[in-house]
């Protein structure tokens, strides 16, 4: 396989700092990521709740000392909608034509920092009460948020069509830009090296291009989705990679998004 050398884009992630304390929601669990420690816990044993049992897990990890808080959703899909067509009357509709709109939930939306984007998603409203109560600084955004203003940040205008691939337990997103401009944003199931390699594909071929008429990026390099990077490679000789992270130093087989578990936003 030819790989490409750490893409040489201006890419910059927003590195967590001391005291600083950045919570990843998942749908079977949940992290917290400091500066120096990665903590993981199952949400059916530990529920976030405002109780005294959670007030004890954070008290007991030392976690309710923190300048800055921020809490990452991964646990529920989102709908991008350009600014310029978004109507707040109809955010409903816009979430319901892409995903089945759960009415226990709660809708709400992120603002991508370049103003173009409107990211709809849904969130357990008691959940992030409970969080509000603990960490009165908290800030929230849903983890596709975050990726978009990651690359948003990063493009150049010469640089053709390039696929950027996130992957992550049991799933794995696309976002495909244009230059400079985002022209497509998925997130598909995948359960193996044939559902990726299949979705990645159809893209190829409904945007009608051939291998040699775009790029591969991979949003970082893991020993666990080595399988997945080979599969890429009968049809795409040469794939890139930004901003791994030195599995020697973290931990990574535990978090579901390895990519993020350095991450403040």
């Amino acid at each position: 396989m030819v790989t490409g050398p750490p893409y040489s884009m201006p890419f910059n992630k927003n590195i967590i700092k001391e005291k600083e304390l950045s919570i990843h929601i998942f749908r079977d669990g949940f992290s917290f990521c400091t500066h120096s420690t990665r903590l993981f816990f199952d949400v059916k044993s530990n529920p976030i709740k405002k109780d005294n049992a959670f007030k004890k897990l954070l008290e007991d990890n030392s976690l309710l000392d923190f300048q800055k808080v921020s809490c990452i959703y991964f646990n529920r899909p989102a709908t991008f909608v350009p600014q310029s067509l978004y109507h707040s009357s109809k955010t409903e509709n816009y979430l319901k034509h892409n995903i089945d709109h759960n009415s226990s939930l709660k809708i709400t939306g992120d603002d991508s920092l370049n103003k173009e984007i409107k990211i709809l998603y849904e969130i357990q409203e008691d959940k992030q009460k409970a969080l509000k109560h603990y960490f009165r600084n908290i800030s929230f955004s849903h983890y596709t948020k975050v990726l978009y203003d990651y690359l948003s940040k990063g493009v150049k205008g010469d640089a053709g069509t390039v696929f950027y691939l996130h992957m992550q337990n049991q799933q794995f997103e696309v976002m495909i830009f244009d230059g400079e401009q985002l022209s497509f944003y998925n997130s598909y199931p995948c359960k193996n090296e044939d559902d990726f390699l299949y979705f990645v594909l159809a893209i190829a071929e409904e945007r009608a291009l051939d291998s040699t008429g775009f790029s591969i990026v991979f949003l970082g390099k893991y020993d666990r989705y080595n399988s997945y990077y080979k599969a890429l490679e009968n049809y795409k000789e040469k794939l890139e990679y930004i901003d791994g992270i030195d599995s020697a130093v973290f931990n990574l087989e535990q978090h579901p998004a390895p990519f993020f578990i350095n991450i403040f936003d």
